[in-house]
């Protein structure tokens, strides 16, 4: 817990201080709290509109309620989320709900990504349930 408070302190410095080092974001496990949501974009065959006939592509994203930095990544709100496809439907019912997600941070694939930096997703819960 100790170490989950340092980071959130560590952000919220990092959005208000000029002075300060966006960290490395390898080799490490962060935690965010956010909300989940979906975009989606014009894919196969052309990429460029879903009116004029490319298939419709829903990627899940991390969106967070103020801006992180990692490295040469400035004002990140949003990253895009690696699941595997049965986590898809396990997640589905977090789906705009405040959540804390743990996972470790990657570079983006050009063309695949639409988001610099993609969250590979170690565990996700809901906030705000009663689990009594």
């Amino acid at each position: 817990m100790r170490a989950v408070a340092s980071l959130l302190l560590s952000v919220i410095w990092a959005s208000g201080s000029v002075a300060y080092e966006c960290p490395v974001f390898s080799d490490h496990e962060w935690e965010f709290v956010g909300h989940i949501v979906t975009h989606t974009y014009p894919g196969p065959p052309n990429f460029e509109s879903i009116s004029g006939g490319d298939k419709p592509v829903t990627r899940w994203y991390l969106q967070l309620p103020s801006a992180v930095c990692f490295s040469n990544y400035h004002h990140q709100f949003l990253f895009q989320l690696s699941l595997k496809p049965e986590e898809f439907e396990r997640y589905r019912q977090f789906l705009g709900k405040e959540i804390r997600i743990k996972g470790t941070l990657e570079e983006a694939v050009a063309g695949y990504h639409r988001t610099p930096l993609i969250l590979n997703v170690s565990s996700l819960v809901r906030l705000g349930v009663d689990r009594s």
